[in-house]
């Protein structure tokens, strides 16, 4: 007796010794370039962003569609292994697939593909190499000679406890099988820098030990002992490994996972030990009552822990018949409620009766039936749980939908125009953060982007920063094109300077500028606006149309229409204001830069020191860079109806 309370005080020991660290499915948050995107330029990496920390899985694939490999290289872990970098080689115009794929720290492998084409005006490409996720059949043997042999193995472990009584011999093929089971996992992961990895590895040298131990009891029986305890030591092994250690699940769970496991066990492994012990014993009928008493206990807490766990996996009932877990668990709960009748005809039937050949019968079909259990387990362990559905549907929506990040807290901004795209910076004072907006407004992923020189990591769509402090002169090479943005020493806040300056031109009676717009390097126009309080204003576009709106009416010739009413003057900048700064002084004007984070767009104004009028203004947005150059204020009245 005290040897089975020692082991099991070892047993539990060794619960206490695995780590507690532990992640779930990774799930993927979004990709640069963005599945199914037109780039105007050849990226030079691909970039899988995860919401968990992952591993290079083999199987990294980036080609052009039906050519040749475009890798340009070996791919990657960054940002603290949550971000998977493919490196390209330079991409001519054309259409391309990267096939990406991770293990998760939990074992579990995921992949998937993504389509991008080079070249501007092309159509969305299609992808040409497809990602099989889910377990593979070596995956599913795999698991079930670990599973069954774990619980055949624990259970012996703990029918020795319970009863006393037991062959160590019956444990050496479950041993045999654990090791076989997580040494065919392990190449999912093959290193100890992982949970799963360290969980199996450590599974895979307890049951070599515990195999050599019970063929060692043939000839030394009082070995005996240390079979059982290695034994005891598995029963944690798929806690640690799977998913009751998540982050962010209630520690309880683990408990509930491990009394779930000793359950089975105790039904799996004692089954095995009594149908043995029917053939033997002599006292068939007290080891039989004393079991049958322990499998209901066991029983009943499977039945409460399995629908805790399931709560637990599912984010609805609907999840039971619209995932696959939970089919599977469907299947699960299936197979054990045969177990559970063909267990209380053995209990209620066979055993009042004492016919011990029909009772092994029934014992062995039971086994069959728990053998059928840890198939549907073995598949059911590999799957993603219904709660990760969810996760994956949050994801796709957030990819989809995520806006360009803008600076946080009181940044010195500034953006330059190069070529189709909008580039803004934005200083912090140990943070460098450059946002790139292409023509349709999104964020411009998968470009090469350098800061002083450094790689930038990815913080968004389009946005690329580096942890470093701004200099005066900070050069910013965005996929070959180098672009210098001043940073002065001393940018005090103007957002009052700005406001007053809003007052300023509001309060004219009129103003004149002349406007240069583009959208690209090769579509520009320049037009001339006059503004007229208190609502009228005129344009003509150099080489093109002209317009002059009174109040609600608007002649673009002879005829008018009607239009919305406009009050001007209206500064192009009006709206909200922020991350103000007072860029230069003069003794003549005040340059100030902000953003308008509507728009968004980035503002440059030179202002008269005296008037605060804007002498000029730079203005850049997608596919739009505006300058502006002011005069004629408080000008007489020049705006009147057409004379035709």
């Amino acid at each position: 007796m005290a040897l089975r309370w020692i082991a099991g005080l070892l047993a539990a020991a060794a619960v206490l010794t695995f780590p507690a660290r532990a992640l779930a499915h990774a799930t993927l948050i979004r990709t640069t370039p963005a599945n199914g995107a037109v780039l105007a330029r050849s990226p030079h990496e691909a970039r899988f962003v995860f919401d968990d920390r992952v591993r290079i899985a083999a199987g990294i694939r980036a080609v052009r569609n039906g050519g040749e490999s475009v890798l340009g290289g070996r791919p990657r872990v960054v940002g603290g292994g949550k971000t998977l970098v493919v490196p390209l080689a330079r991409l001519e115009d054309g259409d391309y697939t990267v096939l990406w794929r991770v293990a998760s720290d939990d074992g579990h492998t995921e992949s998937g593909v993504i389509a991008f084409a080079v070249g501007a005006g092309r159509a969305p490409p299609a992808a040409s190499l497809s990602a099989r996720n889910g377990p593979t059949a070596s995956d599913v043997v795999s698991r079930w000679l670990l599973f069954g042999g774990l619980l055949v193995a624990a259970g012996g472990g703990l029918f020795w406890l319970a009863t006393g009584a037991g062959r160590p011999l019956l444990l050496f093929p479950a041993f045999v099988g654990v090791f076989l089971g997580a040494s065919g996992l392990l190449p999912h992961v093959g290193t100890l820098s992982s949970r799963f990895g360290i969980a199996y590895s450590v599974a895979a040298l307890l049951a070599g030990l515990g195999a050599a131990a019970a063929a060692i009891t043939v000839a030394v029986p009082r070995v005996a002992p240390a079979v059982w305890v290695f034994g005891l030591a598995l029963l944690p092994v798929p806690s640690v490994a799977g998913h009751a250690l998540d982050p962010g699940r209630p520690r309880v769970e683990v408990a509930v996972d491990l009394l779930h496991l000793a359950a089975a066990a105790v039904w799996t492994g004692g089954l095995v030990q009594l149908a043995f012990a029917l053939r033997t014993s002599s006292e068939r009928g007290a080891l039989v009552r004393r079991f049958s008493n322990v499998a209901l206990v066991a029983v009943g807490v499977l039945a409460v822990t399995g629908v805790v766990r399931a709560l637990a996996e599912l984010r609805s009932v609907a999840q039971l018949w619209t995932t696959g877990y939970g089919r599977l668990l469907i299947v699960k709960t299936a197979l054990l409620g045969l177990l559970v009748v063909t267990g209380w005809i053995n209990r209620y039937r066979l055993v009042p009766r004492g016919d011990t050949k029909v009772l092994r019968r029934s014992v062995q079909l039971e086994i069959l039936l728990l053998a059928g259990l840890v198939v549907a387990v073995a598949i059911l362990t590999a799957a993603r749980p219904g709660r990760d559905y969810s996760r994956l549907a949050s994801a796709a929506v957030a990819a989809r939908s995520e806006p360009p990040p803008l600076p946080v807290g009181d940044a010195f901004v500034a953006a330059h125009e190069d070529r189709s795209f909008a580039v803004a910076f934005a200083a912090e004072r140990h943070r460098m953060r450059v946002t790139v907006l292409g023509p349709d407004g999104l964020g411009a992923n998968g470009l090469r982007v350098t800061i002083l020189g450094a790689p930038t990591a990815v913080c968004g769509a389009g946005c690329y920063e580096t942890d470093a402090s701004p200099r005066n002169l900070v050069p910013v090479v965005v996929s070959g094109d180098k672009l210098l943005f001043h940073v002065p020493a001393h940018a005090p806040a103007a957002t009052a300077l700005v406001a007053r300056a809003t007052r300023a031109f509001r309060r004219l009676r009129s103003v004149s500028y002349v406007e240069r717009l583009a959208s690209s390097p090769t579509n520009r126009i320049v037009s001339n606006f006059t503004l007229e309080a208190p609502d009228r204003l005129r344009y003509h576009i150099h080489g093109g149309s002209s317009a002059v709106v009174i109040g609600r009416r608007r002649w673009d010739g002879c005829a008018p229409s009607t239009t919305s009413k406009l009050i001007q003057p209206t500064p192009i900048w009006d709206g909200p204001v922020r991350d103000a700064h007072l860029v230069a002084r003069s003794p003549r004007e005040d340059v100030v830069s902000f953003l308008n984070p509507k728009i968004p767009a980035w503002f440059e104004v030179h202002l008269d020191r005296r008037t605060f009028r804007p002498r000029s203004l730079t203005m850049v947005a997608a596919a739009h860079f505006m300058h502006h150059a002011y005069s004629g204020f408080d000008a007489p009245r020049r705006i009147f109806p057409p004379g035709c």
